[in-house]
């Protein structure tokens, strides 16, 4: 944790703040160790302030118990007062703080307007995603615990899917996939499981209904476990029967994608370089207009994170990032076709971390 809080210092010296505000849940639990998360925007479960030696969680007289045995050095937790805007305010004069920098990214309008007034003529800085770029890079543990969710993640998709069968809703299976998960040892799932059937495939986003699975249509898997608060991504379509040579040519021309981009991925590339190793690819195959997002994104303690790996992102991979690789192609009325890595950016490539058969 010393180490943690010791790259924000550097992040506000390059905002020219010393003091920072950190109120986005999940930078908030990666500086301080507070796992609980906001329920509502303008429902804040605590704030994490570090200024001068010191470094303060302040959060409801109710979380105290929990927040000081989940902190960890040299975090200290403390009870705030609501509204907290005006407490904090506040708090930032006693600390005889100059310039503080806040989350403008994880603060809604309300709150902020308290908080300047309280603040009086302290000056507060936006920090844009200079506090996310903190937690960017993995360290050794953080990877360990991904690398274990996708593990599992592996392991439930095989489970679920082994005696899958025509008739099965997408709700059932999901259920399956999730069961799966949890009993191999996951905390739950890292976001809501997706399951996309015949023409619902379509989507690249989907909320799983009733829809009996048929023979022989595409079916679309997203699925990500959660270990220690962090998050696996995996995708694999899969058909229950034989699959249509319509099918079999779609789904090896993403395959082919998928492959280069695994091959081609390296560190110092931006985001819209390393979409390109897979764009190329598909529009090369004639298939421009059936692409409907970018290659992929960081994956950690939320599961879209930095960095992003799109057409338009000029985000630079660095070892230690953890991203995942997934081209897609979608046909409406017939379905879609993605298939999903997570990956850990090394010093020469990317290390898949998914290993489920595709």
């Amino acid at each position: 944790m010393t180490d943690r809080i010791g790259r924000l210092r550097e992040a506000m010296a390059t905002l020219d703040a010393d003091a920072a505000i950190v109120t986005h849940p999940a930078n908030r639990r990666y500086l301080s160790g507070f796992p609980d998360v906001d329920h509502a925007p303008d429902e804040s479960s605590g704030f994490l302030l570090v200024a001068g030696d010191d470094a303060g969680l302040y959060t409801s007289p109710t979380n105290i118990p929990w927040a000081e045995g989940s902190v960890r050095a040299p975090v200290t937790a403390a009870p705030w007062e609501q509204p907290w805007p005006q407490f904090l305010g506040e708090l930032l004069k006693k600390s005889g703080v100059k310039r503080a920098a806040f989350e403008d990214r994880a603060m809604i309008v309300a709150d902020h307007a308290v908080l300047t007034e309280a603040a009086g003529s302290i000056p507060l800085i936006p920090a844009g995603i200079a506090f996310h770029l903190v937690r960017a890079r993995k360290d050794d543990a953080e990877i360990a615990s991904i690398a274990r969710a996708a593990s599992i993640t592996d392991a439930a998709f095989l489970a679920a899917t082994a005696t899958l069968a025509p008739g099965v809703t997408e709700r059932e299976l999901v259920w399956r996939l999730e069961l799966a998960m949890r009993e191999l040892g996951a905390d739950g799932p890292g976001f809501p499981t997706i399951v996309a059937s015949g023409p619902f495939g379509a989507r690249p986003h989907h909320d799983p209904t009733d829809r009996p699975i048929e023979a022989g249509e595409p079916i679309v898997i997203d699925m990500g476990a959660q270990v220690d608060g962090y998050s696996a991504d995996l995708t694999r379509t899969i058909v229950v029967g034989e699959p249509s040579p319509e099918y079999e040519a779609r789904y090896n021309t993403v395959l082919a994608a998928q492959t280069a981009a695994l091959a081609s991925i390296k560190p110092g590339m931006t985001g819209r370089d390393a979409d390109a190793t897979a764009r190329d690819a598909l529009v090369a195959a004639g298939e421009e207009a059936h692409i409907i997002h970018g290659l992929g994104h960081g994956v950690g303690l939320l599961v879209h994170e930095f960095p992003s790996l799109g057409k338009t992102s000029d985000d630079v991979l660095e070892p230690g990032h953890v991203v995942t690789v997934e081209p897609g192609l979608y046909y409406e009325g017939w379905g879609g076709i993605r298939i999903e890595d997570l990956c850990v950016v090394t010093e020469t490539g990317v290390e898949p971390l998914s290993q489920a058969p595709k």
